[in-house]
């Protein structure tokens, strides 16, 4: 994108403010728990806790690559699907990748941009992190329409919906450790730095390019 910062995040200061609550969050609280996760659990466990949640996603990849006419990456979700919770032991083994059927992850916040919806502003959510306008009114919908969310109320099973966005981010924290820690340390503003490497990662996602292993985004999906 051409724009600058400044233009894609009008309400800056107010989103400074969201993320010192996070950087606080995230040192005293989510931080201690993915270290403990990785303590606990060994390296094999926590890739398989990862698949879990992964595959249980696929549903909506297929939903919204189906509202974004990409037909073939419909059908190779929902293979993903089928294979990784039958042959991969309910996902916990990703079977899929192994034999060619690569993951690409389309949330509502694509599907918005594929149909013309402008980004919007930046905007920094109490401890989901970085988003935009566009993305968040994408996680509210993802959240809500979510086939795997939906099943979950239908069966008052409410509580593993919370259970399991709290498992996905130590996950995610435990995953991005180094990673995180690493660019705070580089960073002389932080701030900008998790704000261009996220709009950028987005930009990439909805044009389906592929990017850096050095991206502390990787599976940025708590919705």
């Amino acid at each position: 994108t051409n724009k600058t910062p400044q233009s894609q995040d009008p309400w800056e200061e107010m989103n400074r403010g969201t993320f010192a609550f996070n950087k606080f969050f995230d040192k005293y609280l989510l931080s201690p728990l993915a270290k403990g996760y990785r303590f606990i659990l060994p390296g094999e466990v926590r890739t398989g806790v990862r698949n879990f949640f992964s595959n249980l996603k696929e549903p909506w990849t297929t939903i919204n690559s189906a509202l974004q006419g990409d037909l073939r990456n419909t059908g190779n979700s929902l293979v993903r699907f089928c294979l990784n919770t039958t042959v991969g032991l309910l996902g916990i083994f990703d079977v899929a990748s192994s034999i060619g059927f690569e993951k690409q992850k389309e949330d509502f916040g694509q599907t918005l941009a594929v149909h013309g919806v402008k980004t919007g502003p930046y905007l920094v959510l109490p401890f989901l992190g970085p988003s935009t306008v566009r993305d968040a009114m994408g996680k509210v919908v993802g959240f809500l329409g979510d086939p795997v969310t939906l099943a979950l109320e239908r069966n008052d099973k409410n509580e593993w919906i919370w259970i399991g966005t709290v498992m996905k981010g130590i996950d995610f924290r435990e995953q991005n450790f180094e990673k995180f820690d690493n660019l705070k340390a580089t960073s002389v503003d932080f701030y900008a730095t998790l704000r261009s490497l996220y709009l950028e990662r987005r930009n990439r996602m909805i044009t389906n390019e592929k990017f850096s292993d050095k991206d502390p985004f990787q599976e940025f999906d708590i919705e």
